[in-house]
């Protein structure tokens, strides 16, 4: 246990809304106070408010979990009619960062902090392309980019066998997603009078055939996405595979296989796909070390202390691709790994170790 005379602060700042993390979270409190740290929660709400709970320790370890009411408020709100995880999502989410980072320096002032993960980095990380860019410099390999204008080119591309995934470029939970092959496109996105329509909620969002649909095509490239080779995945008893791999302090602590059918074109829960944690024991040992390695090295490349990071394993049994990093993972189900408990545990085992590393809130 921490020592009392140095005792920490585990402080978790979230929304009600967010119930496969924050609230999840919350509930496991009692892993943190068994180990002799104390616990404080705050919304967002309050938060920007200025209103924090008062906190008598001198150090404090800070949770920042995702900030949906003033997302759907703010950025994805019910009135917005733009196309969805465009530049505009990426701009309003780093004001917001930066007011978080701001209004917390000066509410914990004089006190240590660590934050799980930075404020600043947390909206930094949405644009997809600057994690890609910034992962190529250290040779981790994600599906190739295209810089491509043109729906010729495109439609040249696919023809000649080549499979693409085009991606909103500021999007997440495998919304606003178009696959292509030669004579196979779909999208969830709507697509009514000549306009791409993105839908208002996080779950569900429904795939349709748009093979041949040139129209739709061009608008698309037209906004803020990213045109990938799309890997041809591991195949597992007619399901495609990934792996959201979590890491804490740069190391995997739990390797979770999700899986989909084929036409369903993403494994993201919100979007219909299973979490098969009894599919690892089929899956190329090769592949999950390969992965596992990565992973962690990401997770330090980053400076990223808690992240899922997604990988699809290629049907050669012997290539991973790294195709998404998420700064606020969902957790996993607690009966299948209580996350939070090995949280606890991991942070006792770094104090007692002098492995976690304060700074002053001035200096952040």
């Amino acid at each position: 246990m921490p020592n009392s005379k140095q005792a920490i602060t585990i402080l978790t700042v979230g929304d009600k809304k967010d119930f496969d993390s924050y609230i999840k979270f919350h509930k496991e409190q009692a892993c943190f106070l068994k180990y002799g740290f104390k616990y404080a929660t705050i919304s967002y709400r309050r938060l920007l408010e200025g209103i924090v709970p008062t906190i008598d320790t001198k150090k404090i370890i800070i949770f920042l979990f995702f900030p949906y009411s003033y997302w759907n408020k703010n950025i994805e709100h019910k009135g917005y009619k733009s196309f969805y995880g465009g530049l505009s999502f990426f701009k309003k989410f780093n004001r917001f960062w930066n007011m978080v980072n701001k209004i917390l320096k000066k509410a914990v002032a004089n006190k240590e902090i660590l934050f799980i993960n930075a404020p600043l980095l947390s909206g930094l990380y949405r644009d997809k392309l600057s994690v890609i860019r910034k992962l190529e410099r250290y040779n981790i390999q994600s599906p190739r980019l295209y810089k491509i204008s043109g729906v010729k080119k495109i439609h040249k591309l696919i023809n000649s066998g080549h499979n693409l995934y085009i991606k909103p470029r500021c999007g997440s939970m495998g919304k606003g997603i178009t696959f292509l092959s030669r004579s196979n496109w779909k999208t969830n996105f709507g697509f009514k009078h000549n306009k791409i329509i993105s839908r208002i909620s996080d779950h569900n969002w429904k795939i349709r055939d748009i093979t041949g649909n040139l129209s739709f095509l061009s608008k698309l490239i037209k906004n803020d996405v990213l045109i990938q080779m799309a890997i041809d995945p591991l195949v597992l008893k007619n399901y495609m595979l990934d792996l959201r791999i979590y890491t804490f302090f740069n190391k995997v602590i739990y390797i979770y296989p999700r899986k989909n059918r084929l036409h369903r074109i993403v494994t993201n829960i919100s979007q219909g796909g299973k979490g098969d944690p009894g599919a690892l024991k089929l899956l190329p040992s090769s592949q999950i070390n390969k992965a596992d390695k990565i992973a962690s090295y990401v997770s330090r490349i980053l400076r990223l202390n808690l992240c899922g990071i997604d990988f699809i394993l290629d049907h050669n049994q012997k290539d991973v691709y790294l195709i998404d990093v998420n700064v606020f993972p969902g957790l996993p189900p607690i009966r299948t790994f209580n996350s939070i408990k090995h949280i606890a545990k991991e942070l006792v085992s770094l104090s007692n170790k002098g492995g976690l590393h304060f700074e002053k809130s001035s200096d952040i």
